[in-house]
């Protein structure tokens, strides 16, 4: 393979555009058209620009071998290097993998907050349950015999429910692990927003 035809590979192998990666070496649209024709042979800075582009090293750009990649099978990872290193196309891999599929990481984060929101609200209405006191209690404990009372006698002077002063620390943790819940969850569905967005850009 010509220098022109390793450029014209990598650049779609790299899903880019002439602009985008004229845009990414520091040339214009022509330049990358003439290489791509070998019209014209980019300078040595241009050629390391070229190389840090497409992730590979300028020795594979350079030489007349078609590249690896291209004689294995759809689907097939690059065999790793000598010493268990990953073949330089490794890191553009995995920054295609992150920029497409990135935006799980967000539904996981808003998943999560769903869960935690779930608790905090189950802990809450637990708590309120546990630590209810009702007119019974109070007049109760003072002696009082509440067994003929009715139950809108309670209503009636404002003293039919309420929470103890132990049930009210509960709620508050349990108030707090909801709002938490409820924040993640939010971050997490702002995050995977933005990272799809990206991704289809990306494409």
């Amino acid at each position: 393979m010509t220098l022109g035809e390793k450029i014209q590979y990598y650049r779609k192998k790299n899903k880019l555009s002439q602009e985008e990666l004229a845009a990414r070496v520091g040339v214009s649209r022509q330049a990358v058209s003439k290489w791509e024709l070998d019209d014209a042979t980019p300078e040595v800075d241009k050629l390391l620009a070229l190389a840090g582009a497409f992730g590979v090293t300028t020795d594979e750009l350079l030489s007349p071998e078609a590249p690896q990649e291209e004689a294995a099978s759809p689907g097939t990872e690059t065999a790793a290097a000598p010493g268990g290193q990953r073949g330089t196309d490794g890191p553009g891999w995995l920054g295609r993998l992150a920029r497409r599929w990135g935006w799980l990481a967000g539904v996981y984060i808003a998943l999560s907050g769903a869960g935690i929101t779930l608790v905090g609200a189950l802990a809450r209405f637990a708590f309120g349950q546990m630590f209810q006191v009702t007119v019974g209690d109070r007049l109760g404990g003072m002696g009082w015999d509440v067994s003929g009372l009715s139950p809108e006698f309670g209503d009636y002077f404002g003293m039919s429910t309420g929470v103890s002063s132990m049930g009210s620390v509960f709620l508050t943790i349990a108030t707090v692990i909801l709002a938490v819940g409820v924040i993640t969850m939010a971050a997490g569905v702002i995050l995977a927003l933005v990272l799809w967005r990206r991704g289809r850009k990306g494409d």
